[in-house]
């Protein structure tokens, strides 16, 4: 009987010596107010955190204080505690990486194999004691002059072999309202000052960032009155390039170019798209004068003018004006018709099935039912290419919540795949992709990588 009172008694004393995990996290992790934000020109945007077995997690997102609606350009903080030796391991394991990063550059090829430019990943690191930063940047340049600069600047503390802080800062080259890149250090800084016992300090001239608070655009050797008219230029620069499509800020030691380019596919001013309508209605005029002249050409050849007008359009349209084609052929929006150019593989087997349809001979009785085919035809490719954007979308909305989770890069793409393939394999949309994609894009994972790559360049993720 004595026995059975003590087993509860000595059962309570010991999950009293258990140790409690909650009670060896720091009270309160480092943070910033909005004013504080406010005070160096950044917005805070978004502040989250977890707590887990062996780590409590926070984190803030600030964007420039007047950037604009739709962009994803941004500085993450993120403060991590470890009860073991995982910070440790985790600032090991960033300088090895590091250390042994390299330059890689690939050619841009159509689907004959033309050059069309190259794409490349370039890398600067730096490394201390106890701080680090990475400098990544993506590029695409084409021959056409369009260009595409990504960069992402991570910034590591490790702090009391327990703290693990990391600020990056991600955004697209000419579209920043504020110098992101500067600020990133700046604010590791203010997260690291309010560390008990902490010493640690990132020196801001080591990582390539210049601690003078004045504008980089500024050129050297200006007076103030001449220095406030070169800002009024280019602000009237940037006006004038978002009216024509965009533009982008080239950066150079003697100050900022720039440079105004019409890179937007929605673009639409008055001559353009004068000159739009006009190459549109033009080509179709000469698909049918194509069509007529076949008639007349010895039967073999007459067969293949399907190809003729295929050829034609590449040589007629540039890659833009093709996905304009598109959007304006199926009655689909831009992004549709982009991922369906890229991705579908319909218009080839078409293109591969006219010479037998074109030996069919046509009547007055047969062009009802031509016409109907042909508008089923129209039906299935405008179903996909929304269907592609669906699928885009739904990876985006997948990706950016594990984003806001804090979790990484990798763990990002893995998760969002997995997920995508449990909550949508089997749907008939996804099996008619399959069937209809390219090669390449047969898959669903396949399209999702390739998603996840784009809202990448994008500075989604």
């Amino acid at each position: 009987m004595m026995l059975k009172k003590l087993v509860p008694l000595m059962g309570i004393i010991v999950l009293l010596a258990l140790p409690v995990s909650a009670s060896q996290f720091p009270e309160k992790l480092p943070s910033i107010t909005k004013e504080e934000a406010k005070s160096l020109g950044l917005a805070l945007t978004y502040s989250g955190g977890s707590t887990n077995p062996n780590y409590v997690l926070f984190y803030q997102d600030f964007m420039c204080a007047n950037h604009a609606k739709d962009s994803n350009n941004h500085v993450r903080v993120v403060v991590d505690y470890y009860i073991d030796n995982e910070a440790v391991e985790q600032f090991s394991w960033f300088i090895k990486t590091g250390e042994n990063y390299t330059d890689r550059e690939y050619e841009i090829r159509d689907d004959d194999g033309n050059v069309l430019g190259r794409e490349y990943l370039h890398y600067e690191f730096n490394g201390g004691s106890n701080y680090a930063d990475l400098r990544t940047v993506y590029g695409k340049e084409y021959r056409n002059g369009y260009k595409f600069v990504s960069i992402e600047h991570t910034y590591v503390a490790l702090v009391n072999d327990h703290y693990w802080i990391t600020a990056k800062a991600v955004y697209v080259e000419g579209t920043t309202a504020c110098n992101l890149e500067n600020l990133a250090p700046v604010l590791l800084n203010m997260y690291l000052e309010r560390i008990p016992n902490g010493t640690v300090k990132v020196p801001v001239n080591s990582t390539g960032v210049s601690e003078n608070s004045e504008d980089s655009s500024t050129a050297p050797g200006l007076s103030q009155d001449a220095t406030k008219r070169m800002k009024n230029t280019e602000e009237k620069l940037k006006g004038l390039g978002n009216g024509w499509g965009g533009f982008v800020v080239i950066k150079t030691p003697r100050g900022d170019i720039i440079k105004v380019v019409n890179s937007k596919m929605d673009y639409a001013g008055d001559s353009s798209a004068l000159g739009w309508k006009a190459k549109y209605y033009g080509n179709r005029a000469l698909d049918a004068f194509i069509d007529k002249v076949a008639d007349y050409l010895p039967k073999p050849v007459g067969l293949f003018k399907d190809y003729f007008k295929a050829d034609k359009d590449i040589n007629v349209f540039s890659d833009d004006e093709m996905v304009k084609k598109t959007a304006k052929d199926l009655h689909v929006d831009g992004k549709s018709a982009s991922l369906y150019n890229g991705m579908s593989d319909i218009d080839n087997r078409e293109k591969a099935l006219t010479p037998y349809r074109n030996a069919v001979p046509s009547s007055v009785e047969t062009k009802p039912i031509e016409l109907i085919l042909n508008s089923m035809g129209v039906a299935i490719k405008k179903t996909l290419a929304q269907d592609y954007r669906w699928e885009f979308e739904k990876t985006e909305e997948i990706a950016l919540r594990y984003k806001r989770a804090g979790l990484k890069y990798r763990d990002i793409i893995r998760n969002t795949v997995e997920e995508m393939g449990d909550t949508t394999t089997g749907m008939h949309r996804v099996n008619m992709m399959n069937r209809n994609s390219k090669n390449d894009f047969r898959n669903q994972e396949a399209r999702v990588r390739f998603y996840l790559n784009k809202l990448f360049e994008e500075g989604v993720i």
